[in-house]
């Protein structure tokens, strides 16, 4: 610490000697960072002093104008300025106006733009709508077209199964009727034995209860010449059944007339080879098979 006071004493006292001051004796006792300070603050003030006392070079007066001339100076001078004046004023109002018709051009471009895109927004809004809504108008369409398909075919297999189970119906009703007709016709031939006829005879104009005792005894009555006349017309009329019954059969096919020629022979050629009749005829039905097949 004496050290640094040292050093800082000897600053002050040469910056001192550089001012001129030879001596200085303080009121009291200060720190020497402080005696430095107020050695550089004195130094100033000195140098500022030698600066104010140093007298500047004397200058020529330059020789006056006119008044005239300088009032025609002065004149054009202001002239000028005024005109330069003038002429930033318009230029800047030119410049204003242009600004504002070009900002004003500029939003009716950009108002115009935006018209513009919300245009071609709203069409290709409406475009979208539209065909969203012939889509869905196109799936309807499909949809109620398939629709109709599946109620046509729907009703056409109604249609084709009532007719089946129609044509099935009057099929059986036909066969039914058919066996009717042929049991009318066979019993339309008559009493094929005596004693039904004469039963038939006998009960044909009685609608009340038959006493079948009275009608056997009555029968037993009858003499042979008279049971005779009975049993011929009963001959007749199996010969009439027998000859509707043929009639009503269906016409034999090819095969069938085929079988009614070869089989007896067949059937006699099987037999000579086993004593089985039922082998026999599984053989001779074969045989006749085979032979059809390769005419």
């Amino acid at each position: 610490m004496n050290a640094v006071r040292v050093v800082a004493r000897r600053q002050v006292r040469s910056l001192m000697l550089a001012a001129g001051v030879r001596s200085c004796v303080p009121a009291f006792t200060a720190s020497p960072s402080m005696q430095l300070r107020t050695a550089k603050k004195v130094a100033a003030k000195k140098a500022v002093a030698k600066k104010v006392t140093k007298k500047p070079a004397k200058k020529v007066a330059a020789k006056k104008p006119a008044m005239k001339t300088v009032k025609k100076a002065s004149a054009v001078k202001k002239a000028a300025a005024s005109k330069a004046r003038a002429a930033k004023k318009a230029a800047a109002a030119k410049n204003r106006a242009a600004a504002k018709k070009a900002a004003a051009k500029a939003q009716k471009a950009a108002a115009k733009a935006k018209k513009a895109a919300q245009k071609a927004k709203s069409a290709l809004k409406a475009k979208a709508l539209r065909s969203r809504m012939a889509a869905k108008k196109a799936a309807a369409a499909k949809k109620s077209a398939a629709k109709k398909v599946k109620a046509t075919l729907k009703r056409e297999r109604s249609t084709k199964k009532r007719a089946a189970l129609k044509e099935k119906a009057d099929a059986k009703r036909a066969v039914v009727e058919k066996k009717r007709a042929e049991k009318k016709a066979i019993r339309a031939s008559g009493a094929v034995r005596p004693y039904s006829l004469f039963v038939q005879q006998t009960t044909s104009g009685n609608k009340g209860k038959i006493d079948l005792k009275k009608v056997a005894a009555e029968w037993k009555a009858l003499s042979e010449g008279q049971k005779q006349k009975y049993r011929d017309q009963a001959k007749k009329n199996l010969s009439k059944r027998r000859a509707t019954r043929q009639s009503l059969k269906r016409a034999p096919g090819k095969y069938a007339l085929f079988c009614k020629k070869h089989f007896p022979a067949e059937f006699a050629a099987a037999k000579k080879n086993t004593t089985n009749h039922k082998d026999a005829f599984k053989a001779a039905t074969r045989a006749v098979a085979k032979k059809y097949k390769s005419q």
